[in-house]
């Protein structure tokens, strides 16, 4: 028999337990959208020797077991388009280049959300090639009708599910249907994330109605209605965007929901004038049984067209902050001014 110092012995015993911890813990990051410079109309991509506009704010997202959101999008060098003229700087279609899936790799994203009004864009060749670029470089994504993303992280098993109200992909509008499908994914997982793509735009889609909202025209789902739904059906978490800006947050039957969290790296395109440059990265820590432990909502600025830095002022969090009180005054305070998530 082989016997230990009891120093040994205790940072032995020390180890087994913060595996067993690591074991029943799950750390995410989630931020909302990303677009990475478009290819049309010319003249919206980042120079290459400035390198990816993700580099600022890569430690963030890499700090976490999964990581993910949304992109708005296509990776798609070649293609074409019908919903907007060659050279409209009034009309947007987003194609990025193939060569940025480094750039996601290297931030350390897990899961995209590929559910939103841009993956279209330049039909369906280019969904497939982006589909095919994310799963050559590991990571999960969610969008087209019945697709979803897994792993298995921590000893947990995870499915990543996104929505929009788009006839390509999971469907925001029927609430019933979404309902049924994630009630599925939680027989067969630990833990359901779910990511919308919903909600009216611009600064004064801020406020959250308790309504079905639509955009130029178009019907883009009944918010609170779809998100608590979601976790009605066993959704541990669900992260919204689309709006791009920030919405309340709230804690509803003891999960998180994030009603958007506004855009986080969109280069060149998009407008960041007022409250529209600020984002934020959500961390929430989640146990086996999705319960939340503890987590944060860091702030984030984007500058020079659209590169996002950390926000020493917290801005995003103190405006997600009021948002909360204003339109959710009668769900249990979640998150603080300085952006820490309160514990039920």
């Amino acid at each position: 028999m082989r016997i230990f110092p009891p120093i040994l012995l205790l940072l032995i015993s020390s180890l087994s337990l913060l595996a067993n911890e690591n074991e029943e813990q799950l750390r995410i990051r989630a931020v909302g959208d990303i677009m990475l410079g478009a290819l049309n109309p010319p003249g919206f991509l980042r120079p290459p020797e400035k390198g990816s506009i993700l580099q600022y704010i890569n430690q963030e997202l890499q700090n976490a077991d999964l990581t993910m959101g949304n992109l708005e999008g296509t990776l798609c060098d070649s293609g074409t388009t019908t919903k907007c003229d060659p050279d409209s700087l009034d009309c947007y279609v987003f194609r990025m280049e193939e060569s940025e899936i480094h750039s996601l790799d290297q931030a350390g994203f897990d899961f995209l959300s590929l559910a939103n009004n841009h993956v279209g864009d330049f039909g369906a060749p280019c969904i497939d090639r982006t589909e095919y670029l994310l799963d050559s470089a590991g990571i999960g994504w969610s969008g087209s009708p019945g697709s979803y993303a897994y792993s298995r992280v921590n000893g947990m098993d995870v499915a990543f599910a996104a929505f929009h109200s788009g006839g390509h992909c999971n469907s925001v509008l029927d609430i019933e249907a979404a309902q049924n499908w994630i009630s599925e994914l939680d027989k067969t997982h630990d833990i359901v994330i779910v990511s919308v793509h919903g909600g009216a735009e611009g600064l004064a889609a801020m406020h959250l109605p308790d309504s079905m909202e639509f955009y130029l025209g178009e019907p883009r789902g009944e918010m609170i209605k779809f998100c608590r739904g979601a976790v009605d059906a066993g959704a541990d978490l669900v992260f919204g965007h689309g709006p791009h800006v920030a919405r309340a947050m709230e804690m509803y039957q003891g999960r998180v929901i994030a009603y958007s969290l506004g855009d986080f790296a969109t280069y060149g395109r998009f407008n960041l004038l007022a409250e529209r440059r600020f984002g934020g990265i959500l961390e929430v820590k989640l146990d086996r049984s999705g319960a939340l432990l503890g987590g944060q909502l860091i702030s984030v600025e984007q500058k020079y067209w659209g590169v996002p830095f950390l926000d020493p002022e917290n801005r995003f969090a103190r405006i997600v902050y009021d948002l909360s009180q204003a339109d959710l005054p009668d769900s249990p305070p979640l998150i603080s001014k300085s952006g820490k998530l309160i514990l039920p």
